[in-house]
């Protein structure tokens, strides 16, 4: 059974859809390998520096509740 994204995974996604950002763009622009991002993006990864820089571009919060 797969594991269910959290909320700042979700909203980080939605985000990226809707400003039509890729993974390799946001990777670039935060200059972290894109598998990395990709990562920390679907939660396999917990790193609140990273999470706080890609939450920033995003301009999304980085808390891990509903609410933005």
């Amino acid at each position: 059974m797969t594991e269910k994204l959290s909320p700042w995974c979700k909203r980080a996604k939605i985000a990226m859809i809707e400003n039509d950002i890729a993974v390799k763009d946001l990777s670039a622009e935060l200059e972290y390998n894109r598998s990395y991002i990709s990562s920390v993006l679907n939660g396999r990864v917990i790193s609140p520096p990273v999470r706080k820089r890609i939450s920033d571009f995003l301009n999304i919060s980085d808390a891990d509740d509903d609410y933005d």
